[in-house]
């Protein structure tokens, strides 16, 4: 059997799955593992290693992803060919800073891989494998009709969002589709007012294309505002949602004002006291709000699919330049979410993670106090996927965020904070339940 020369260290920091692939590259780059050799089953693999099928096949599906494996149906995980790719032995050598080993991760750039069904996922990407009619050409555009079809009706059910398949347009991630808005709103509308803090990335692209960016806060809505707002109803960086109440205000002044709504519903689901408040979508006349969704935190942050649901006047926008684009998302992905969809299946893995994150969010404050005591106040704590903490210190936020590093932890910094202590965000959606306290500890060393 292959790879009978691979050794887990179940001791060090270094997750399992990550110890694999490491391993699997290393022997493709040596040539120890030819290009067609056929590698153990999910099966046959975790029962050699003692480690579980999860942590195996989440290994293989990330091989796959980065083209070092090619998953065939039915048949297994076969080597893929290399020549294309710098062997080790080639790579230049350079002197470079090891940073700091990162043993409890509180940032939100990754999600605890047990969380994610693998098994069934990898079940509607083989069988969207078999639909060859669809896979020998490019994709539409727009994005397959049947998951349009399907995010119609489950963004109404789940989200409130009133939309027809042919308003949605989907893209890789929110960045690709928020390339495609630009040039639908260019020339007319060329600034934009977001909140403070937001979605950092999106503000590097608006201004990268000369747009004018400056912040509000919906508490204080001018007159002045461009005609362009984006806005996240359930800010993972506050840590609340809006109420019925703000939303309906805000969307009776952009109507007052002939202002767009972009409305990026990002962990719109997660609400920890009480039910999700519907989308501003769904709440509007359907002419003033655009609406962004994303599965990078329902599913996983490597799937790259995203949608947009566009107003009747900018749809009419966007087909005037349809020709422009080419699909950006994987069209098996597309399918396979497709039916993983409309099979009940995220629905049925939202309402799980709604029960994890539930509980991590109640470890983790919980830990907090029990630990920290007074030295930090919980500011924001309802909804997303973040806790932000005051930190009674006369740090600055980047010097706690630097301590935490040196000491293997990852938090993020706010740099919105309008009083006198530093303010951080712990994500707990990476970082496993047996980890909270731990890591904590770690914090408090650093800090104190």
């Amino acid at each position: 059997m292959l790879l009978t020369n691979l050794k887990l260290d179940k001791q060090t920091e270094t997750p399992l799955y990550t110890q694999i692939i490491d391993s699997i590259k290393n022997q493709l780059y040596n040539d120890q593992i030819a290009a067609g050799d056929r590698l153990p089953s999910v099966r046959r693999l975790s029962a050699a290693l003692q480690i579980s099928r999860t942590t195996v096949e989440n290994a293989y599906n990330q091989l796959v992803a980065d083209g070092y494996l090619q998953n065939e149906p039915k048949r297994g995980y076969f080597a893929a060919a290399l020549s294309g790719l710098r062997k080790h032995s080639d790579a230049p050598v350079t002197q470079s800073i090891e940073p700091p080993a990162v043993r409890y991760n509180f940032a939100n750039n990754y999600i605890d891989p047990a969380s994610f069904p693998s098994e069934l996922w990898r079940r509607y990407l083989n069988r969207a494998l078999k639909n060859k009619h669809l896979l020998s050409g490019y994709g539409e555009p727009q994005g397959e009709t049947e998951l349009r079809r399907t995010l119609a009706k489950y963004s109404s059910v789940a989200r409130g969002v009133i939309c027809s398949p042919e308003q949605i347009v989907i893209g890789a991630g929110v960045q690709s589709l928020l390339q495609i808005l630009i040039d639908i709103l260019q020339p007319d509308i060329t600034s934009i007012a977001l909140e403070a803090p937001g979605f950092a990335q999106a503000e590097r692209l608006f201004t990268s294309h000369g747009w004018q960016v400056r912040h509000f806060s919906t508490d204080q809505l001018e007159t002045s505002l461009p005609r362009l707002l984006y806005v996240s109803p359930s800010n993972p960086y506050k840590g609340r949602s809006l109420s019925p109440q703000q939303r309906l205000n805000l969307l009776r002044w952009a109507t007052q004002q002939q202002t767009y709504l972009l409305e990026d519903d990002y962990n719109g689901e997660f609400r920890y006291f009480g039910r999700p408040v519907s989308s501003l979508q769904g709440m509007s006349d359907g002419r003033t709000v655009i609406y962004l969704g994303s599965f990078s935190r329902l599913l996983l942050p490597s799937l790259r699919i995203s949608y947009m649901v566009l107003p009747p006047l900018l749809l009419d926008r966007y087909r005037q330049l349809g020709h422009l684009y080419n699909q950006t998302s994987s069209t098996i992905e597309q399918l396979a979410l497709a039916d993983f969809i409309a099979a009940g299946a995220l629905r049925r893995h939202v309402k799980r993670l709604r029960r994890l994150y539930s509980n991590k969010n109640t470890l983790l404050r919980q830990a907090l106090t029990e630990i920290f005591g007074s030295r930090v106040i919980v500011r924001a704590y309802e909804s997303g996927l973040h806790l932000r903490l005051a930190v009674v210190t006369q740090q600055t936020a980047d010097t706690l965020s630097e301590r935490a590093l040196e000491n293997g932890v990852r938090i993020l910094p706010v740099y919105d904070s309008n009083g006198n202590l530093p303010e951080i965000l712990l994500s707990f959606v990476g970082i496993q339940e047996n980890d909270i306290r731990p890591a904590l500890l770690q914090l408090k060393k650093a800090w104190f």
